[in-house]
């Protein structure tokens, strides 16, 4: 088991956080592949989707030292407890939940539960959180990230929701830790005809994106 501190180092590596959210089961494999050599390092499944904790299980042993893989929209600590026993280095939330902080935390894993307020911010951070994730960033704008990276510069932030590769440089540059991509990242369509090449091409983008980002905001 890698201690924290190598796992955290792992989930922003790319800064891409690849959202598997009900890709059917018998392609979740092959997604995941194909974004990993497009050059994504953590890979977030969402346990509503079908099989989430299966996939969850074959994904951490089958790709082990390329990337790590993480449960997301968990909402209670069995779910937590059901995915981290499953091989989860991390655990996504949409919403702030201290149980879920306490589970991961008591099982050496990553917690990354969604806030989107101040107040919930330092409560995270409070409760143990590793990160946060402010959620959902499109509609809340680089602005407000930069605006509460004023009073919380230490917060490491990870972004999701609605960022696209027209957004993502804008967020980098305000300094957030990683971005969460769905929908843009995992694209439906080629996920539906079988496209593989077209997610690493796509996560090609994406990560590269986000180095030239970086690069822009250490010079």
């Amino acid at each position: 088991m890698l201690p924290i501190i190598e796992l955290l180092g792992k989930l922003t590596e790319s800064g891409v956080i690849a959202v598997i959210r009900r890709v059917p089961e018998d392609k979740v494999d092959k997604v995941a592949e194909s974004l990993v050599e497009g050059g994504v390092t953590a890979l977030e499944v969402t346990v509503d989707s079908p099989g989430a904790f299966d996939a969850i299980r074959r994904l951490s042993q089958n790709l082990k030292g390329q990337a790590i893989v993480g449960a997301g929209t968990v909402i209670d600590s069995e779910s937590a407890r059901l995915a981290i026993a499953s091989g989860a280095d991390f655990i996504f939330s949409p919403s702030l939940h201290q149980d879920v902080i306490r589970t991961s935390l008591r099982y050496g894993k990553i917690a990354i539960p969604g806030v989107m307020t101040p107040t919930e911010i330092i409560t995270a951070m409070e409760w143990g959180a590793a990160m946060v994730k402010v959620f959902p960033a499109a509609t809340l704008g680089v602005s407000y990230i930069k605006d509460v990276k004023g009073p919380f510069p230490h917060v490491p932030i990870v972004v999701t929701g609605g960022i696209d590769l027209n957004k993502l440089a804008a967020f980098v540059q305000a300094g957030v830790a990683a971005v969460g991509i769905g929908g843009h990242l995992v694209n439906r369509q080629a996920v539906e005809t079988g496209d593989f090449a077209k997610l690493t091409e796509l996560a090609a983008q994406y990560t590269q994106a986000v180095k030239q980002a970086r690069s822009g905001r250490q010079s």
